[in-house]
């Protein structure tokens, strides 16, 4: 039996659709709009939802990696119109399981509902079956686990990788975790292309013999040879020149090349990994970079989120690197307080896991004998920039001003300014308590809603009095 959600603001199709679903022996919930479903999501284990694309609140198609991020990791399939060739695609290209043209044939149903209760298996015996080392690989949230599921994948082949994702995010942390969990018994040898010397980089890459050129004092084997039997990771492949991807391509083609001076070519078995930080489609269309390597290398893919998305991953980052830091450092170990933590989620890590771990070590250092983190032993930078922003921030009008909140409650504000000349104390009674007057006799019938014989029931009060109360005040009954 599957859990599915549909959502979907048509009312009559939801009700139908559910009542199918339940014959088919499976629970069913169904939301009007994303903000509900939302909610019922967060109450549920749910297998499957179906997602209109047009709803009251937002487009379908831009919640769905939302979706996607609750616990039960549900697959989401789309509901669009009869025909929308462009629509479905669309759905596919956001993330989309897959999709279902309305209006909805019961057979197409059924075999959804077969296909994505056996995906859901499989992939969960899967993911059992594959347990990957993560090495120093920190999170929970969704997006790090979905990219520890790709890293057991591309593990477990002999395909290439591509890993993107902002500077900073973790790239050569997945591409050893990759390695690592392989069954290669080479080295994982690191190539950063942004740092590549020209006159040297096919010595470096290739290899040379002895006296190939003036400082060749002896033969030296390349990079590629190292890796031999193992893996290489090509870190920022998109800094390459054209020239250099054009000999890049021979070599994963054919895993041969010739070093400087030899008349011979080696071979090695090796597997690539490469990584940027920028989009190699774009670079294709811009002519910056060959389409058939891209293809070549565009094997698995691994997108690491930027930590800005994945907040939730923040204490347990702290926590860890708190404590190797400490470890390392030989210091006791120390507590990481409330407001320390509320300043790690409120920046927004531009330079991501780097800088974040950067920025804990100093206030480690920062720390020095003190027992627990505070958010002043924070890099000063951070704490500036942390300060700009609450300067910035709209103060939430539904919380009281200190003034406000120091008044005391049951004060009654007198008829008079400070200042002004002092009335006698019998006018100030009879002022005071016209207010009060007015100001009971309008809830009063508020409350009643004008019904006299409630009010007096109510308030203990006369029929004859309530209307001299009433005329005295000039407070008409509606």
């Amino acid at each position: 039996m599957a859990n599915i959600l549909i959502i979907d603001d048509d009312q009559d199709f939801s009700r139908s659709f559910q009542r199918i679903i339940e014959r088919m022996g499976h629970s069913c919930d169904i939301a009007r709009n994303i903000k509900d479903s939302f909610t019922v999501l967060g109450g549920m284990d749910c297998d499957l939802i179906f997602l209109d694309v047009n709803l009251p609140d937002g487009n379908g198609l831009a919640h769905i990696k939302q979706f996607q991020s609750f616990a039960s990791l549900p697959e989401v399939v789309i509901l669009t119109g009869d025909g929308d060739s462009d629509g479905a695609a669309l759905a596919i290209a956001n993330g989309a399981w897959d999709y279902v043209g309305k209006p909805v044939s019961l057979n197409n149903i059924k075999l959804m509902l077969q296909r994505t209760i056996a995906y859901r298996a499989s992939k969960e015996l899967g993911r059992q079956q594959r347990s990957v080392k993560r090495s120093a690989i920190i999170g929970e949230s969704a997006g790090i686990m979905a990219c520890l599921e790709t890293m057991g994948k591309a593990a477990g082949s002999k395909s290439n990788v591509i890993i993107t994702g902002e500077t900073g995010t973790g790239k050569e942390l997945f591409a050893r975790g990759i390695h690592d969990n392989s069954a290669t018994l080479g080295k994982l040898v690191v190539i950063d292309c942004a740092n590549l010397s020209a006159h040297l980089v096919e010595s470096t890459l290739f290899g040379h013999t002895k006296g190939s050129f003036t400082s060749a004092h002896d033969s030296r084997d390349g990079l590629f040879k190292l890796a031999d039997n193992g893996t290489v990771f090509l870190d920022e492949i998109a800094e390459l020149g054209l020239d250099l991807q054009k000999s890049l391509l021979r070599v994963l083609q054919e895993h041969k090349f010739r070093p400087i001076g030899s008349e011979k070519e080696i071979s090695s078995n090796f597997r690539v990994i490469a990584a940027t930080n920028k989009d190699l489609r774009i670079l294709v269309e811009q002519g910056l970079f060959r389409s058939d390597l891209y293809y070549r290398l565009n094997g698995h893919h691994i997108h690491i989120p930027p930590l800005r998305e994945r907040q939730e991953d923040i204490d347990l980052l702290a926590e860890y690197y708190t404590e190797k830091l400490c470890r390392e450092n030989k210091t006791a170990p120390k507590t990481l307080s409330v407001d320390f933590l509320h300043a790690l989620k409120a920046y927004h890590w531009p330079g991501n896991v780097r800088e974040f771990v950067n920025s804990v070590a100093v206030a480690v250092d920062n720390c020095l004998d003190e027992p627990c983190l505070y958010s002043h032993h924070l890099p000063i930078d951070i704490r500036i920039t942390l300060v700009k922003k609450a300067f910035h921030h709209k103060p939430d009008k539904t919380q009281p001003t200190l003034l406000e909140a120091a008044r005391p409650t049951n004060a009654i504000p007198l008829p008079f300014a400070p200042g002004d000349d002092l009335p006698a104390l019998r006018e100030v009674r009879e002022m005071v308590v016209g207010q009060l007057e007015i100001t009971y006799m309008r809830q009063l019938l508020e409350l009643c809603a004008n019904d006299v014989p409630s009010a007096c029931e109510r308030s203990g009060l006369s029929r004859a009095r309530l209307y001299e109360l009433l005329k005295k005040h000039s407070i008409r009954l509606k």
